[in-house]
């Protein structure tokens, strides 16, 4: 009688069903609509951004959101890479390996989607530019919609705060996940409308950039679970995959931020 061995169950994915992807398919949608009807509601975008013009004077308001929005991406993200790389190494963070993985393959490969593709595409003038009444906390180059920022910090953590609120085989969910997972959205979401508060992004950038980073993991979380099932991934060729994304990673960080 066959039986799997140890290291082919070593490699797991949360528990990913399709109930799950549509309720997540759904949010998007939400957030999709919503960033139509404020891009096309005459002046609701430039109301929203012009609602902070003041507050952006105010230099204790203005160098928080200056550090948080510029630098707090990258303080997220460099540790999430990190602990990738060591979770092949340690064994208590070794059932993450492939929540860490997807986590980076949607930033991966939706950064250059986002940034430059579908700015350059849509060329929207980020709202410092469209009016000049407006001010921003920093000069920031390129297009507007969608935002960089907001696709990135929903894409390095959905894949995480699913899995700290799953109870499956796999992974026990307790109230230290909860909270960790607690915190996680609210980085996320923190980080994404601070856009909007340092005055380089509308909001309607943002909805559309945290719905795209939701539809997208779905994407590949069912891709991930497909390679899974078929055996195209293993712990065998594991490496190649983690050699992959984090090349392209490294490559979107040099070329395209």
């Amino acid at each position: 009688m066959a039986i799997n061995s140890p290291k082919k169950l070593e490699l797991k994915l949360f528990d990913f069903k399709t109930s799950k992807k549509l309720i997540l398919i759904f949010c998007a949608t939400i957030l999709w609509a919503g960033a139509l009807i404020a891009h096309f509601t005459p002046g609701f975008d430039y109301w929203v951004v012009a609602s902070f013009n003041s507050l952006r004077a105010n230099y204790i308001y203005a160098d928080f959101w200056y550090y948080y929005t510029k630098y707090m991406l990258y303080i997220v993200g460099f540790p999430l890479i990190i602990l990738y790389i060591t979770s092949f190494k340690i064994q208590r963070l070794k059932p993450y390996r492939l929540v860490f993985l997807l986590a980076i393959m949607t930033a991966a490969i939706g950064n250059p989607i986002v940034d430059p593709i579908l700015k350059d595409l849509i060329a929207l003038p980020r709202p410092q530019v469209a009016h000049l009444d407006l001010n921003s906390l920093y000069y920031v180059s390129g297009y507007s919609f969608p935002s960089g920022h907001a696709f990135q910090s929903f894409a390095m953590t959905l894949p995480l705060i699913i899995c700290f609120l799953t109870n499956d085989a796999t992974f026990k969910r307790n109230w230290k996940k909860i909270i960790m997972a607690l915190i996680l959205l609210i980085y996320a979401l923190t980080l994404a409308f601070s856009r909007v508060l340092a005055g380089v992004h509308y909001f309607s950038d943002i909805l559309f950039g945290i719905g795209f980073a939701i539809i997208l993991m779905v994407i590949l979380a069912s891709i991930l679970q497909w390679l899974l099932t078929k055996n195209y991934l293993n712990i065998q060729n594991e490496k190649w995959y983690a050699l992959i994304f984090l090349t392209l990673t490294v490559i979107n960080y040099i070329f395209i931020r």
